[in-house]
């Protein structure tokens, strides 16, 4: 939840600029996750920045869900946008390095590529729905923090 309320700061100013209709639902319940913060926090800008790009018209929303899924063996995050949505042919190759429909508005393709590696070495997926013309979903799903693990490494700070 930390991440979330972090990554929202650091976004504030584009998402009213973008929309006049930003939802961002977080149990309270939900457990922290395994991984590191400032990683998700940039996982989560990069999926916000994507969101207020997608929308064409201020009237179209961007959401924020967060909570326990599957018996709270995971946690899952969405970012959802309502805008433009993607083409089924271009889905599998969002998280291609290089890869860009932004092109000309200075998008490099290493956003999702990286955040995609983040999640993935958080032991997490991430996945993408899009319907042309009504918007996007990303749906991050990571493991819920437990007791640490013998390969876990010391907590900062800490002596061996």
């Amino acid at each position: 939840p930390e991440a979330v309320a972090a990554a929202i700061r650091l976004v504030r100013h584009q998402l009213d600029r973008a929309t006049e209709t930003f939802h961002c639902d977080v149990d309270p319940a939900v457990p922290n996750v395994r991984g590191n913060a400032q990683r998700l926090e940039q996982v989560i800008v990069n999926l916000l920045q994507n969101a207020c790009q997608a929308v064409t018209d201020r009237r179209q929303a961007i959401r924020v869900q967060v909570r326990s899924a599957e018996a709270g063996q995971t946690v899952m995050l969405q970012v959802q946008d309502e805008g433009a949505g993607i083409p089924p042919e271009i889905l599998p190759h969002l998280t291609d390095p290089f890869f860009t429909t932004k092109r000309g508005i200075g998008g490099m393709g290493l956003g999702l590529f990286l955040s995609a590696g983040i999640v993935n070495r958080m032991g997490g997926t991430i996945g993408f729905e899009s319907v042309p013309g009504q918007g996007t979903t990303v749906t991050v799903r990571l493991r819920p923090a437990g007791p640490p693990q013998p390969s876990d490494p010391p907590p900062k700070g800490a002596m061996p």
